[in-house]
């Protein structure tokens, strides 16, 4: 297991830059804030040229990673993508072509994986109906159609649907057993409605099924273990991004601090201002340390990577939301203003702090993690 980004990764990361600083700026973000949609499909494709959806799928389908750990290439591209504040679905398209690359069918993987691979088609994925990864807030039921299924019900707070060719959705049977299914768009009874948020940057959709047919074979095998998956690689991913996003902002902050002068002095020369951006570096690199080390665990296979996952969840994005507040503060009143980027890290950071679950549930799941594994240990 290496814990450092080799050569290869950090070319990766200096081309990822430089493409996103060339056609993708924030101020590219910003002139977007109107439109209906925020994506832009040429310029997803061309990232996908740069493996932002491919690092997870086969060769054989067209991907491949740059490094024998590609989850690690994939979190380089994450911190990347969030510093730029990117609003394409590079989580949810990963998420999706990662279940199908693991457990689809052969016929799935030929259907889907290519086109994921090179940009060409994108894909959303229905957690719950309120966003939490709880499974009894799964609102959609699954019921048996012939040889196929009949899907009803309603997701919430889901990443980039209207533009998206394919959906992963989870659905409980009337036996309360979760199953997840693959759905191309459009589908008859399939709706989906925008929801204003908070995150300018994004767009999400609450997404309606009334009676959605879907064949048998569309079904993904492994019920809930799917979802636990999903759920596990979309917070490694998001905490990647907050790491990029954090790292960017401090560093603002950093930079205004050395030039902002208040009685004759720059406010970083004042001591208080020296500690509070102290105590931002090491939070930052808390952040840092709790990502890459889930993304290793979860990669490798490794025993502690569901306690991994859910340290990084529990820690990272309440630390991105604080830096943020702290950020805003420090920048004194420019940082309150709309010209600023300040609010739009901040909008992004609140958002990721409840997304694919709050910090208080993935330390809930941390301490039944321990318990059990204390318990094991024990009998053992």
């Amino acid at each position: 297991m290496d814990f450092g980004f080799n050569d290869d990764q950090e070319l990766l990361r200096a081309t990822t830059r430089r493409y996103l600083t060339e056609h993708q700026p924030r101020a590219w973000v910003r002139g977007r804030f109107g439109a209906a949609d925020v994506f832009d499909p040429d310029l997803w494709r061309r990232g996908a040229e740069l493996g932002w959806t491919a690092m997870l799928v086969p060769a054989a389908y067209g991907g491949g990673a740059v490094t024998p750990q590609p989850l690690v290439d994939l979190v380089v591209l994450a911190e990347e993508l969030g510093r730029e504040l990117n609003p394409g679905p590079f989580v949810p398209c990963n998420v999706v072509a990662d279940a199908v690359a693991r457990v689809g069918s052969e016929s799935q993987r030929a259907d889907h994986l290519a086109g994921l691979a090179r940009g060409d088609v994108t894909a959303a994925w229905c957690l719950s109906g309120d966003g939490s990864p709880d499974p009894g807030a799964v609102e959609v039921r699954a019921l048996r159609q012939g040889a196929g299924w009949r899907l009803d019900g309603v997701a919430r707070y889901v990443h980039s649907v209207p533009h998206a060719a394919l959906v992963l959705v989870g659905a409980t049977d009337p036996e309360g057993e979760l199953r997840t299914f693959l759905v191309a768009r459009p589908a008859p009874g399939l709706a989906e409605r925008t929801l204003r948020g908070l995150d300018l940057t994004r767009r999400f959709a609450e997404v309606r099924f009334d009676g959605v047919s879907v064949p048998g074979e569309d079904e993904l095998p492994g019920g809930p273990a799917v979802v636990e998956r999903c759920l596990a690689l979309a917070t490694v991913l998001q905490a990647a991004e907050s790491v990029g996003a954090a790292d960017v902002l401090f560093s603002a902050t950093v930079d205004y601090a050395t030039q902002r002068v208040q009685f004759g002095r720059t406010i970083g020369s004042f001591q208080a201002i020296k500690h509070r951006l102290a105590d931002l570096a090491l939070e930052l690199e808390a952040m840092r340390a709790a990502a890459h080390y889930a993304a290793l665990a979860l990669g490798d296979g490794l025993e502690d990577a569901p306690e991994a996952v859910a340290t990084a969840g529990a820690y990272v994005g309440d630390a991105f939301a604080h830096l943020c507040g702290e950020a805003l503060q420090l920048h004194g009143g420019i940082g309150f203003t709309w010209e600023h980027d300040a609010h739009l890290f901040t909008r992004r950071a609140k958002v990721a702090q409840v997304l694919y679950g709050d910090g208080a549930w993935h330390r809930e799941r941390l301490l039944r993690l321990s318990e059990s594994r204390l318990g094991a240990a024990t009998r053992g």
